[in-house]
């Protein structure tokens, strides 16, 4: 029996502690310099608490790759927030070696305990961390790293290029005419060069139109695929798609989709555009971004598909000599579908073959935006009055015991989560609601300071109970306690 017993708590355990290794993209920057790598992130979950560790780090620069070790947070409370689980430390580690054969040297025996702070969730099998690593005492240094992809685009600030045939170039991620399918690709021709006129950093994107045969056609660049079908320029055959079964990739390796899996609330980008001829029928560049299921979808569209998840267009960018930031929200027309990949494209002119020889669009800096405020706040059904999205502090009275379920928060976002706290204090509670956004790259805290009236042990906290007041097991104060079990300030206190 005795045996039966131990095989059962072995089971049990085995049970209780699950580990899941993320085999995730990692952006690192050091002192505001950013590089990526892959890694491997493990994650142990045991009775409510989890442990994280960041196998084999080690920091990439132009000298190759410094081995730092293995960086481990234990026990870390999680939160949960609709289906995420979210996940905050602050600690002190030590970094311990790592066993990666390929690095000689680790920093980590060298190195005292580091000081490291988390935030980060798992949501629908992903994992989004952000972790702080503050090296400044002893290297110099402080280390942000992003663990995750699927929230923003590969290479969004256009940066980074890559040869295709012919020895043109695109920018990493992003594609053209050059490396287009159709059968009439080969007379496509080319709209796309790697521009010195940045709005950040050293490149942009510059897409430009040229006449082919007498036809117009448009400079574009898209996170799908074009595709050159027919030599009518509005002719859907000539489009962007994604297709995430497929397996082809472009000269960097790269596939001709980008992944996403969050709901973004609007793209941004920075534009400078000019028409080559003024068109006063035809006067806007355009960009579009649509959020599918990753199965085939084109644009513009050939027939109706049910495989959209959200759109967003701008097609409205006006000739301007200085850099301008448009936005463009999207629309969400599914909330079943589970977003998968983005397919976005930017075009000279918002009007397929319309456009002139020689317009010119320069884009940088594209993004998507996630928000992370409130828009209104109800405590047992009842409205915060006057609520403010920017203001971060409230008070307000309300009957009886207060608990999380009592709080329905109102977002200006669908991928936004709420992490709330309610501590029990005199006379009332202090409510805390953390509100992060879909990518975990921002928060909006706010405070309510609710006056209930609620009385007993359960409106105070030893942290906050005033002169040690005395309140018995039915949650009554006692001013003049006799023999028996009380709660004084917050501890269970036998008089005797």
């Amino acid at each position: 029996m005795k045996k039966i017993f131990t095989l059962m708590m072995v089971v049990l355990a085995t049970i209780a502690a699950r580990a899941t290794d993320y085999n995730e993209p990692i952006v690192v920057s050091v002192n505001g310099e950013a590089s990526e790598q892959r890694g491997v992130i493990s994650v142990e979950e045991k009775d409510g608490l989890y442990d994280l560790t960041m196998k084999n780090f080690v920091l990439m620069s132009e000298d190759g790759a410094t081995g730092v070790g293995n960086i481990s947070l234990k026990g870390i409370k999680s939160y949960k927030a609709g289906d995420a689980t979210l996940l905050f430390a602050n600690d002190v580690v030590t970094i311990t070696e790592g066993d990666d054969p390929n690095v000689i040297v680790w920093l980590a025996p060298m190195l005292p305990p580091v000081p490291v702070e988390l935030s980060g969730k798992i949501e629908n099998g992903h994992l989004r961390c952000f972790l702080n690593i503050d090296l400044m005492a002893t290297l110099q240094q402080q280390i942000k790293v992003t663990i995750g992809s699927g929230y923003q685009l590969s290479n969004q600030s256009l940066e980074d290029w890559h040869t295709t045939t012919e020895a043109y170039v695109e920018p990493n991620a992003w594609h053209s005419f050059e490396s287009a399918s159709g059968t009439l690709a080969p007379f496509a021709g080319h709209h796309i060069e790697k521009s010195a006129d940045a709005h950040s950093g050293k490149a942009s994107a510059r897409l430009y139109s040229t006449s082919i045969f007498g036809i117009i056609a448009n400079g574009t660049m898209t996170t799908g695929r074009m595709n050159a079908g027919s030599f009518s320029a509005t002719d859907p055959a000539n489009h962007a798609f994604l297709d995430m079964s497929q397996s082809d990739v472009d000269g960097n390796g790269d596939p001709f989709y980008s992944p996403l899996y969050s709901r973004p609330d609007s793209i941004a980008l920075w534009v400078k555009f000019k028409q080559g001829t003024a068109n006063a029928a035809h006067p806007f560049a355009t960009v579009s971004a649509v959020i599918t299921d990753g199965t085939f979808y084109q644009d513009p569209e050939d027939k109706e598909y049910s495989n959209v998840v959200a759109k967003a267009k701008y097609n409205t960018i006006a000739e301007t000599s200085e850099w301008v930031r448009v936005v463009a929200p999207f629309n969400y027309v599914s909330e079943t579908l589970a977003p998968k990949a983005v397919l976005v494209t930017v075009s000279t002119n918002a009007d397929a073959g319309q456009g002139s020889n020689g317009d010119e669009l320069l884009v940088d800096d594209i993004e998507f935006v996630y928000n992370a405020k409130m828009t209104g706040l109800k405590i047992k059904g009842q409205d915060v009055a006057d609520f403010d999205p920017d203001k971060k502090e409230y008070a307000v009275e309300v009957s009886g015991e207060v608990t999380e379920a009592d709080v329905e928060a109102q977002l200006d976002s669908r991928a936004a989560l709420v992490q709330k706290t309610i501590e029990a204090v005199e006379n009332g509670y202090q409510l805390t609601l953390k509100v992060l956004s879909g990518d975990m790259a921002t928060a909006t805290v706010y405070v309510v300071n609710i006056k209930s009236t609620a009385s007993g042990i359960k409106s105070m906290v030893s942290s906050t109970a005033k002169n040690n007041d005395c309140y018995n097991l039915n949650g009554q104060r006692v001013m003049q306690p006799r023999k028996g079990l009380y709660i004084v300030g917050g501890k269970k206190v036998v008089m005797k």
